[in-house]
């Protein structure tokens, strides 16, 4: 393992650079994996476009030999469409058990873009993508290729008038999340992501509630900043090509008001928006309770993924690995019950009081809501975290 411990008496502080062969390994796959997605994402659709500027002809016998090929993929479409979801979904699985991952955040990191290949793939299958993003193949590539949320306008990739701010903005929140990265890691470094608690919630009585409640919490900003310093690092590459995107996270943990809110308009917005697209969008329609439907599909399979997503870190390290089936998507689930309950009693009394309580208190109230369900969702990942204690940089008081 390549890692140094630098000690600074004057400070009393030790620091650890972590293992710098795992840091480069994620950092390379995420720059590496950007032009062979993009050039994945143009193949896939010309593939799937490659039939239908076809020759019109008035019966089969005058249509020319080489167009048959063409003629068979667009018969078979569906079934093209289904084998290419499949391929994109097992890709990951074949890169992490054919190479090998000497770190759990880059088989979390193959998990994550082989959910946003797959996803993006089905976006151009059922047109259900933002206006635009399938004009032309190398649009698709560049939307397909890009982790972050590329921002259309006018059926076009909106472009940046002022890159040089927008990159030094991007440049300092992603410094400021992954400082609350460096303090988290340093916290689980020292607590193992445990404090005050002699074992993992999920297998405590009643998850160890109310005294896991900073364990849960320290384990939650860990992958909050995990995820919103990856985030932050694609929309500065996506900036530096001079293309706009949207935001990813917005600030969920410190102004989410109610778990709509949350779920709605301030955790992983990628995600939510490709569930809405791709999910709720099309079953909404028929009523409140088609409504209620297209909500739980939605977490539904959100559960799902996630379930994909847990299962490939469990493949990279069976040895010892805390993944259970069905406990992340019943965490989503759950979160759907709570979801819908606060819909249906936000006109009442009771609704309506918690909705004049101020915004610091409505906030605590949701994060207290929530948390107790957390180790349904963070304890497939508890190993990825407690690896990163090792793997990555963290700072250590001196005794």
């Amino acid at each position: 393992m390549w890692a140094w411990t630098v000690e600074l008496p004057t400070l009393g502080l030790r620091l650890h650079t972590g293992d710098l062969l795992s840091s480069g390994e994620f950092i390379l796959l995420d720059f590496v994996s950007l032009p062979l997605r993009f050039l994945l994402g143009f193949m896939l659709f010309k593939l799937y476009h490659c039939g239908e500027r076809q020759v019109k002809v008035d019966s089969a016998e005058k249509r020319p030999v080489w167009l048959l090929p063409y003629m068979y993929i667009q018969e078979l479409k569906p079934l093209l469409a289904m084998a290419i979801f499949a391929a994109l979904a097992a890709l990951p699985f074949v890169v992490a058990m054919l190479m090998g991952c000497r770190s759990l955040v880059s088989a979390f990191t193959l998990a994550y873009l082989g959910v946003l290949s797959a996803f993006r793939w089905l976006e151009l299958v059922s047109k259900s993508g933002p206006k635009g993003f399938d004009a032309t193949a190398t649009t698709f590539a560049v939307y397909f290729s890009i982790p972050a949320e590329i921002h259309f306008e006018d059926g076009k990739i909106k472009g940046i008038t002022e890159r040089k701010w927008r990159i030094v903005d991007l440049a300092a929140r992603m410094s400021f999340h992954a400082l609350i990265m460096l303090v988290t890691l340093s916290l689980g470094k020292a607590t193992g992501y445990l404090p005050f608690l002699s074992a993992l919630p999920s297998a405590l009585p009643m998850h160890g509630l109310p005294g896991s409640i900073p364990a849960i919490y320290l384990q939650t900003i860990f992958v909050y900043g995990m995820l919103a310093t990856c985030m932050l690092h694609h929309r500065l590459i996506a900036t530096l090509c001079g293309f706009e995107t949207l935001q990813g996270m917005n600030a969920p943990l410190v102004k989410s008001t109610s778990f709509r809110d949350f779920w709605g308009r301030r955790w992983n917005m990628i995600i939510h928006n490709l569930m809405k697209r791709l999910i709720f969008a099309p079953l909404q329609h028929g009523g409140p309770l088609k409504k209620n439907l297209a909500g739980a599909a939605a977490f539904l399979v959100s559960g799902l993924f996630h379930e994909y997503m847990w299962l490939l870190l469990h493949v990279a390290r069976p040895d010892g690995s805390r993944y259970v089936p069905g406990k992340v998507t019943a965490f989503f689930m759950v979160q759907f019950v709570a979801t819908a309950a606060q819909v249906l009693l936000k006109k009442t009394p009771l609704g309506l009081a918690l909705g004049n309580l101020p915004a610091p208190c409505q906030t605590l109230l949701t994060t207290l809501c929530i948390l107790p369900f957390g180790p349904l969702f963070l304890e497939g990942v508890f190993d990825m975290m407690f690896e990163t204690t090792i793997t990555l940089p963290s700072v250590e008081l001196m005794r």
